[in-house]
């Protein structure tokens, strides 16, 4: 039996609005993202927390309320002794904050978010000393102190290559030059 395959996003429910789709270009621009789907994925990420938290705001299941908190605190979202409330008061850019490329991105080892995606794209990124190549991974708190990069060294072509069209252009020349003196 195959497994059916889901998607880990909602769209939004309308089509067309401008200052979704404004809002959207701003953080896409801003997080270096790929395409909206990443961020409709923040969204739904996001929204799972929230309707966890509402749902458990509703009941005394006090146990499955600190397993919520304990893993939004590990994800840097809220601080330790924070409630339910602070989780409800999250908004995208919190969760976009928490990834990978953008962790890069301030640390100031790339110039641009764009930069920071392709370093972690091309394996120079190291997580507690593992390479991690997906530039959405969600950090906690404690690999974010792990956070390495290996910037790559830059290659050193031989300056050989315009001596080489210089002394081909000698060569020519001179055989030009020949052929001209035998032609006289």
């Amino acid at each position: 039996m195959v497994k059916k395959l889901t998607k880990q996003y909602e769209t939004p429910s309308e089509g067309w609005s401008e200052e979704r789709i404004q809002e959207e270009d701003q953080l896409s621009e801003e997080y270096g993202l790929k395409n909206k789907r990443e961020i409709y994925k923040a969204q739904s990420e996001l929204r799972a927390l929230r309707r966890e938290a509402r749902k458990l705001a509703s009941e005394d299941d006090e146990e499955r309320r600190k397993e919520v908190i304990g893993k939004a605190n590990r994800l840097g979202l809220i601080r330790e002794d924070a409630g339910l409330e602070e989780i409800l008061t999250l908004n995208v850019t919190d969760i976009l904050d928490r990834r990978l490329q953008t962790a890069v991105n301030r640390r100031g080892y790339s110039d641009t978010a764009n930069e920071a995606r392709q370093l972690v794209n091309h394996g120079h990124v190291y997580v507690d000393g593992q390479k991690v190549t997906v530039p959405g991974y969600m950090l906690t708190q404690e690999e974010e102190k792990k956070v390495e990069v290996q910037l790559p060294e830059p290659s050193e072509e031989p300056e050989e290559t315009g001596e080489a069209e210089e002394v081909e252009e000698t060569e020519n020349t001179e055989e030009e030059s020949e052929e001209q003196e035998g032609e006289e």
